[in-house]
C-alpha cells in the first residue's frame, strides 16, 4: 500500500501528477482545434480549385498551345516561389521534416499561402503531382507560427506542427487515422501522449470540417468481394514486384533531376523544361497529367481500357510524367502519383497473373489495383502504418486488411534493401539534416553551445614571469588560463595540468609564461557550430576544454564536461514532457 502520509509522499505525488498547468493543456487543445480547421480549410480550398481549373484545362484541351500550359504553370509556380516569395526549395514534407529537425520547428508564415499557390499553378496547369504536400506544408506552417504568436514552449511547437499536418491529410483524404499517425510516424517521429491527443483531436477535427463543406464520401469507394488465401499467395508474389516498381519510380525522379540540374542551373527555367517534355507527352497521353485520381477511380471499378499493353504504357507514361515534374523542380506532392502508379501497377500485375492461372482463382481486378496502391505507397515513402490506413480509409477496402498489411509490410521492407531511405528521408540524410526526436543528434542539435560558454575567466598576459603566473592560480579553480596580448588577441592558453612540469620547474621561474607552457595548437570552436561538431573536434584532439571564437575575437572556453551536462538535461527534459496529462 502506498503511504500518503509518510516523508515520501512529495515524491509518490510526482511520480503521479504531472506538473503542467491545466490552463496549458486547455490552450494546446484549442489550438489544436483552430489548427484542425485552418488546415481543413486550406485543403477544401486547394481541391476546389484544382478541380475547377482541371476541368477548364480539359474543356480547352483542343487548342493547339495546350501542351505549352505545364511549362508556363511549372516555370511560374518556381520563379514565384523562388524570386518573389525567397522560398528555399520545394513545398514537401521533407521540408518540413528538416525544419522539425534543425530549426526546431520554425517555418515562416509566407509559407501558410505560398506553397498553396504554387503547387496550383503546377497541377492545374497538367504537372503530375499531388496537392497532399503543399497542404501539409501550409497546414504545419499554421501550427509553427501559432505556436510562436502564443509564446508556446518548443515542445508544444512540434506538437501543432504535427496537428497541421495532420489536419491536412485527414481533410484531403477524409481520413482521420490516416493523417494522425503520418504525422507521428513521418513528420516527428515520436510516438507519446503529449503528441498524440492534440494530433489526434486536430485530425478529427480537421476531417469534420472538411465533410461539412465537401460531404462525407469516401474518395475511391467500391464495394469489394472477399479475398481468399489464394489472394494472399499471389500478394506476396504483387509485394515483390511493387517493391521494384517503387525503386524504379524513386530513382527516375532522382535521374531526372540530375539531367535538369545539368540542363540549366536557373530552377524556373528547368521545371518549365521539365514542364513543356510533360505537355509533350499529354498530347498523346491526356491521362497522364495532373493529379491523376481519374486514373485511380477507373482501376478501383475495373474500368481501364481493356488489353496488357495500354495499361503498360498508362504506367510507363504516368512514372515518366511525375519524374519529369518533380525531378526537375516542380512544386507538388508524391502520395497521389503514389496511389495512381500503384492502381495501375495492381491491374497490369493481375491481367500478366491472370493470363497464366485462371481468373476464377482470384478475386478481382479492382481488388489488386487496392493492393497495388499500398504496395507503391508503402515502398516509396517506406511508412507501413501510414500506408496500410491510407489505403483502407480512402477506399473502404477493410475486406482485405490482412492482404493490404502483408503488401504494405513487405514492400517496404523489400525497398528498403534497395533504397535504404524513404523518398522523404533520403535527400535529408545526405545533407545531414535528419534528425529524429530522442535520437543523439536531434538532442545534441537542442543544445545551444553559445551558452555553455565560460566568460569570466583570469587572462594573463604572455610576458607574466612563470613565478607571478603559479601565483595567480591560487586565486582561481580554472585549470585552463588564456593568454592575451596587449592587443587584446587570444595567443593560446595553458593547460594547467598537462603544463605542470614546466611550470614548476626552479629553473623557469623567471622565464615568461608565454614561452614555457602556452599551448597555440589546440583546435578553436567557432561561432555557430553545433554540439555535434565540438564533440567531434574534441574527441579528434583529444582536448576537453577548447577556445570559443567569433571572427578572430576570444569569447571564453566551452568544456565537454557542459555540453555532455547539457545533454544529460535535455534527455531529462524529454523524459518529462511525454505526457499531456
Amino acid at each position: 500500500m502506498i503511504n500518503l502520509t509518510g516523508n515520501h509522499s512529495p515524491a509518490v505525488l510526482k511520480a503521479f501528477l504531472h506538473k503542467r498547468p491545466p490552463s496549458k493543456n486547455a490552450l494546446l487543445i484549442l489550438a489544436a482545434t483552430l489548427v484542425g480547421t485552418c488546415s481543413a480549410l486550406a485543403a477544401v480550398a486547394l481541391n476546389k480549385s484544382l478541380d475547377y481549373l482541371a476541368t477548364l484545362r480539359i474543356t480547352h484541351s483542343d487548342h493547339w498551345w495546350i501542351f505549352i500550359l505545364p511549362a508556363v504553370g511549372a516555370a511560374a509556380a518556381v520563379f514565384l516561389s523562388r524570386n518573389i516569395l525567397n522560398e528555399t526549395g520545394g513545398h514537401g514534407v521533407g521540408e518540413v521534416i528538416a525544419k522539425v529537425g534543425l530549426k526546431q520547428g520554425i517555418l515562416r508564415p509566407v509559407s501558410i499561402v505560398s506553397s498553396l499557390a504554387t503547387s496550383l499553378l503546377t497541377i492545374a496547369s497538367g504537372g503530375s503531382a499531388g496537392p497532399e504536400a503543399p497542404v501539409v506544408v501550409s497546414g504545419s506552417s499554421m501550427g509553427s507560427n501559432l505556436s510562436r504568436l502564443l509564446k508556446m514552449s518548443g515542445q508544444s511547437r512540434m506538437t501543432l506542427i504535427g496537428c497541421g499536418a495532420a489536419g491536412s491529410i485527414s481533410a484531403i483524404f477524409n481520413a482521420p487515422v490516416t493523417g494522425m499517425i503520418f504525422a507521428v510516424e513521418i513528420i516527428l517521429g515520436e510516438w507519446t501522449p503529449y503528441h498524440l491527443i492534440p494530433i489526434a483531436i486536430s485530425s478529427v477535427v480537421a476531417t469534420q470540417t472538411s465533410r461539412l463543406l465537401q460531404g462525407n464520401v469516401i474518395p475511391f469507394n467500391q464495394d469489394f468481394p472477399p479475398m481468399s488465401f489464394t489472394d494472399l499467395g499471389i500478394s506476396i508474389l504483387l509485394a515483390l514486384f511493387s517493391a521494384l516498381v517503387s525503386v524504379a519510380f524513386v530513382r527516375s525522379i532522382r535521374q531526372i533531376g540530375s539531367i535538369s540540374s545539368s540542363f540549366s542551373v536557373v530552377p524556373w527555367i528547368k521545371a518549365g523544361a521539365g514542364g513543356l517534355c510533360v505537355g509533350l507527352i499529354g498530347l498523346a497521353f491526356p491521362y497522364a497529367l495532373g493529379e491523376g485520381y481519374n486514373s485511380i477511380r477507373m482501376a478501383i471499378h475495373g474500368t481501364l481500357p481493356t488489353g496488357f499493353t495500354i495499361v503498360a504504357l498508362m504506367l510507363v507514361t504516368r512514372i515518366t510524367t511525375t519524374s519529369l515534374t518533380l525531378g526537375s523542380g516542380g512544386l507538388g506532392g508524391i502520395f497521389a502519383p503514389c496511389l495512381v502508379i500503384g492502381s495501375i501497377f495492381g491491374t497490369l500485375f493481375y491481367r500478366a497473373v491472370t493470363g497464366v492461372i485462371p481468373p476464377s482463382w482470384l478475386t478481382g481486378e479492382s481488388s489488386y489495383a487496392l493492393l497495388g496502391m499500398a504496395g507503391v505507397v508503402s515502398g516509396v515513402m517506406q511508412a507501413p502504418l501510414t500506408s496500410v490506413f491510407l489505403v483502407l480509409e480512402i477506399t473502404g477496402g477493410y475486406h482485405a486488411v490482412m492482404h493490404i498489411m502483408i503488401v504494405t509490410f513487405l514492400s517496404s521492407m523489400l525497398t528498403h534493401a534497395f533504397e535504404p531511405s524513404s523518398f522523404y528521408f533520403k535527400d535529408l540524410v545526405e545533407k545531414g539534416q535528419l534528425l529524429r526526436p530522442k535520437t543523439d543528434a536531434k538532442i545534441l542539435a537542442d543544445i545551444d553551445p553559445q551558452g555553455l560558454v565560460h566568460t569570466e575567466l583570469t587572462e594573463v598576459n604572455p610576458q607574466m614571469p612563470v613565478s607571478e603566473f603559479l601565483h595567480t592560480l591560487t586565486n582561481t579553480t580554472q585549470t585552463h588560463i588564456p593568454i592575451i596580448d596587449g592587443d587584446g588577441k587570444f595567443l593560446g592558453m595553458v593547460d594547467v595540468v598537462s603544463a605542470r612540469s614546466s611550470i614548476l620547474d626552479p629553473d623557469r621561474q623567471g622565464s615568461n609564461i608565454g614561452e614555457v607552457a602556452i599551448d597555440r595548437n589546440a583546435p578553436a570552436i567557432e561561432f555557430g557550430m553545433g554540439a555535434e561538431e565540438i564533440l567531434e573536434i574534441m574527441n579528434r584532439s583529444g582536448k576537453r576544454t577548447l577556445p570559443y571564437m567569433k571572427e578572430g575575437s576570444f569569447l571564453g572556453f566551452i568544456t565537454k564536461e557542459d555540453i555532455l551536462s547539457a545533454y544529460r538535461g535535455e534527455m531529462k527534459a524529454y523524459g518529462s514532457c511525454d505526457n499531456l496529462f
